[in-house]
């Protein structure tokens, strides 16, 4: 079967019709552009397919100003619209690592409800895959590699290239007199995948001709396994976990170490994450999962922070710092930090009415300067029938965890607290 006999065939498969392609400009996005500009001429048989395509700009190349104008180009060749977005790469872990992260993050952003992610993985790229996952001893999820749909980072993704191999899509660009861009960090062999891709998978493809669909049935066989565990594990895995980011420990202590780290490889699995090492989650059991039952520990992966508060893990993103902060309210909208949103103050004849998020708090009017805080420590009334009661008493009966108790904005009238806006108001001593 051809690649676009193939690709048409998948995509009378699948119920959607909208498809956002990942656009490099090099060899297997190029093809799989051309592969679905083709199909979107074929009427009438999808007659409502949508298409579109998106460049991400790493500025990590020299030249990545001139394939930007290559797949301008190449869209405009093929009328397709296209979406060029500049990222950051970080450099905290490897550049592979932050690229990719910041390459799908600029992607959700673009991609539109019922669209679904297109990219060009083929076969080779499915047996590197393997590998790098072998080289970090991942377990099943990992070796499970690259499925043809799945979600990443939240979003539907389909790889109809999977099934064919590099010298295909090749074969294909050639007779179609196809041009794409060549990366020259694809031959720095510092890059794991390009030692793999250029040092050691050819010598194995030469002596084992069909390698490449070994490695994929290898590969197949682990997802089922995985998949198999999972749905062993689901009746379990739903008691901990009711809430997407949260993780309830009830009973956890009571599993074999076996079950603990499956049922925390599947709550990282349903938020996204990529699997941690053995060691890594070895480490988030002790110093986290069984940590000391009046400690607050955290766990950082990758972007995201594994934070536990009494029986339960959390799932956050970083915080700053938000102790020192002291904004003053001068207009009735103020933007908050580190993403926290805006804070709006209504009058009427009587009061102010503060709104943040989904909570509000009504409080008398005031002549005295009003400022929005982050942090505070001591003993405040908050009940009328109740003497005056340490702040990090009444956060802890709220259910409040640590981390959010400084992520709720403060209104001050002069230097006096009145309220922590959704949670409690401060009420006179008399």
């Amino acid at each position: 079967m051809d690649l676009l006999s193939d690709i048409e065939k998948q995509l009378k498969q699948t119920t959607a019709q909208a498809f956002l392609i990942a656009l490099s400009g090099g060899l297997d996005s190029t093809v799989l552009l051309s592969l679905f500009a083709k199909l979107r001429q074929k009427q009438p048989h999808l007659p409502t397919l949508s298409v579109r395509a998106i460049h991400i700009h790493h500025g990590l190349s020299p030249n990545a100003d001139s394939w930007v104008q290559h797949c301008q180009d190449l869209c405009d060749q093929f009328q397709i619209p296209l979406i060029i977005e500049r990222v950051q790469v970080s450099k905290t872990n490897s550049i592979e690592a932050g690229a990719r992260e910041a390459r799908y993050q600029a992607i959700k952003k673009h991609l539109q409800t019922q669209e679904v992610l297109v990219t060009a993985h083929h076969l080779n790229d499915q047996t590197e895959t393997f590998f790098l996952a072998l080289k970090r001893g991942s377990g099943l999820q990992g070796l499970g590699a690259m499925q043809q749909r799945s979600v990443l980072f939240g979003m539907p993704i389909l790889r109809p290239l999977l099934g064919f191999t590099r010298t295909q899509l090749e074969d294909y660009a050639q007779k179609e007199k196809l041009n794409w861009i060549t990366d020259e960090s694809n031959e720095d062999n510092r890059y794991d995948r390009n030692f793999l891709r250029n040092e050691i998978l050819p010598k194995l493809r030469e002596r084992w001709t069909h390698f490449d669909l070994a490695v994929q049935r290898s590969a197949q066989h682990c997802f089922e396994q995985q998949q198999l565990i999972n749905d062993l594990l689901n009746e379990a895995f739903a008691e901990h976990c009711k809430i997407k980011n949260q993780f309830k420990l009830l009973q956890f202590h009571q599993y074999s170490p076996t079950k603990q780290t499956a049922l925390l490889r599947m709550w990282l699995a349903e938020n996204q994450l990529e699997m941690p090492s053995k060691r890594q989650l070895t480490q988030l059991i002790n110093d986290v999962v069984f940590a000391k039952e009046d400690a607050i520990p955290q766990f950082q992966l990758v972007s995201k922070v594994i934070r536990r508060y009494q029986d339960c893990l959390y799932l956050t993103k970083p915080f700053s710092d938000l102790t020192k902060y002291t904004l003053k309210l001068e207009k009735t909208t103020l933007s908050l930090p580190d993403d926290l949103g805006n804070l709006t103050a209504q009058e009427n004849e009587h009061n102010l009415i503060f709104y943040w998020q989904d909570y509000s708090v009504t409080l008398d009017k005031t002549n005295l300067p009003i400022s929005i805080r982050f942090g505070y420590s001591g003993k405040i009334k908050h009940h009328p029938k109740r003497p005056r009661e340490d702040i990090k008493k009444i956060w802890q009966e709220l259910s409040v965890p640590p981390w959010e108790r400084n992520r709720i904005p403060l209104i001050f009238y002069g230097n006096e607290l009145k309220s922590a806006v959704g949670f409690f108001r401060v009420f006179d001593e008399s």
